[in-house]
C-alpha cells in the first residue's frame, strides 16, 4: 500500500488555515474594540480624578486618593457597574459569561485605577510613597542627639545591628531584656530604633513579633536576614522606627502590608494587581485570628523596584482601602 495523504488529513490541514486566519482577524477586531474601551475608561478616570482632587481641596491626585477618607466610596460610585456579558451572549456561550465578565472587569479596575494615578502627569518617587502611607505629620529626628538602636543582645541580633549600623551611622546599641522592652523604647522616645525577628526559614513569619511592632504603631525602614551559628538556618530581622521612612541603602526596596478580604478568592486580584503594576509578588502570608481578629487577612509582601507605584497603590487605596501597611523598606540582603 502506498503511503500517500489521505483526503482527510489534507481537509484537517486546510481547517486549520482558515481557523488561524479567523481567529487572527478576530484578535485584530478585539483589539480595536479594546482599544476603544480604553478610551472611554480613561475619559471615566478624568471625570473621578476631577472629582477627588475637588473634593479634597485641589491636592495633588495621589494625595487625595491617600489622604480623603471618601475617596474610596467616591470612586466605587463613580466607576460605573461590572460587565454583564450573560445579557449580550448567546444561550450557547452562556455559562462561560460571567467568567468573561468577571476578568473583563478586573482589567477594568486596573486600567481605570492606573488613569487616576496618571491624572496629574506627574513622577512620583518612594519618598511620595512615604507621604501617601502616614497618617501624620513625620517626626523630623534631631541628628545632633545620639542614635539608639534598641535590640536583646544575641549572636544573630548583634549580626544584625552591625548589617544596619553601616546604613545608620553613629548609632549606639541599647540592650534590652526582651523584645517588647525594645519597642517600648522606640515609641516611648528613648530609642530611635529597634531590631526584632520577624521571620525565620524554620517557622515562616514570626507573628508574635509582628504584634509587637502593630502594638506600638512602629514601622519597618529595614531588614537584613542573618545565618544561624550551625548554618542550618536563617532569620530576618527588621529595623523599626516610629514613622514610615526612606533609608538610603543597598539591596532591593520592599513594600510590605497586611491586608483582609472579604473572601479569599480576592488573592488573585491582588496577585493581578502585583503582576499588571511590575510589583513582583515576593511571600503571601495567611494570618492566624490571634494575630488579625478577622479571617481572610493576609500578610503580603511586594518587591517594588521596577513597579509603577502611582498605580499600584492608587489601587490598593480605591478598591482595598483596609489595607494595612507594615513597611516600605530595603531589603540589605543576607550578611557577607
Amino acid at each position: 500500500m502506498k503511503n500517500e495523504t489521505s483526503p482527510n488529513d489534507f481537509d484537517a490541514d486546510k481547517a486549520e488555515d482558515i481557523i488561524s486566519e479567523n481567529l487572527e482577524y478576530i484578535f485584530r477586531t478585539e483589539a480595536s474594540v479594546c482599544e476603544r474601551k480604553f478610551a472611554h475608561l480613561k475619559e471615566r478616570a478624568r471625570l473621578i480624578a476631577s472629582r477627588l482632587k475637588e473634593l479634597a481641596g485641589g491636592k495633588d491626585i495621589m494625595e487625595a486618593v491617600s489622604h480623603f477618607y471618601e475617596a474610596s466610596e467616591i470612586y466605587s460610585s463613580m466607576k460605573g457597574r461590572k460587565p454583564e456579558f450573560e445579557n449580550y451572549f448567546s444561550q450557547a456561550s452562556a455559562d462561560d459569561s460571567a467568567c468573561l465578565s468577571e476578568y473583563s472587569g478586573r482589567f477594568e479596575d486596573l486600567y481605570l485605577c492606573k488613569s487616576i494615578s496618571r491624572f496629574d502627569e506627574k513622577t512620583y518617587s518612594t519618598e511620595d510613597v512615604v507621604s501617601w502611607l502616614s497618617d501624620k505629620e513625620r517626626e523630623i529626628t534631631d541628628s545632633r542627639g545620639d542614635k539608639k538602636i534598641s535590640f536583646v543582645r544575641g549572636n544573630q541580633s548583634g549580626r544584625a545591628f552591625e548589617m544596619f549600623a553601616r546604613f545608620v551611622p553613629g548609632v549606639l546599641a541599647e540592650y534590652e531584656e526582651d523584645f517588647k522592652s525594645a519597642c517600648e523604647a522606640v515609641a516611648g522616645g528613648e530609642s530611635t530604633y529597634a531590631i526584632v525577628p520577624v521571620e525565620n526559614s524554620l517557622d515562616g513569619r514570626l507573628n508574635g513579633f509582628y504584634r509587637l511592632i502593630e502594638k506600638y504603631a512602629l514601622s519597618v525602614v529595614l531588614s537584613a536576614d542573618v545565618v544561624s551559628d550551625d548554618g542550618e538556618s536563617s532569620t530576618k530581622f527588621a529595623l523599626v522606627y516610629k514613622n514610615f521612612e526612606i533609608i538610603c541603602s543597598c539591596g532591593s526596596q520592599m513594600f510590605e502590608c497586611r491586608i483582609t478580604l472579604g473572601h479569599q478568592s480576592e488573592l488573585g486580584n491582588i496577585i493581578l494587581a502585583a503582576d499588571y503594576f511590575g510589583a513582583e509578588l515576593c511571600k503571601i502570608y495567611s494570618l492566624p485570628l490571634s494575630s488579625s481578629g478577622r479571617e481572610n487577612s493576609f500578610g503580603i509582601i511586594f518587591r517594588m523596584d521596577e513597579a509603577d507605584i502611582a498605580g499600584f497603590f492608587c489601587y490598593l487605596f480605591l478598591e482595598y482601602p483596609q489595607f494595612s501597611s507594615v513597611g516600605l523598606y530595603n531589603s540589605v540582603g543576607e550578611e557577607i
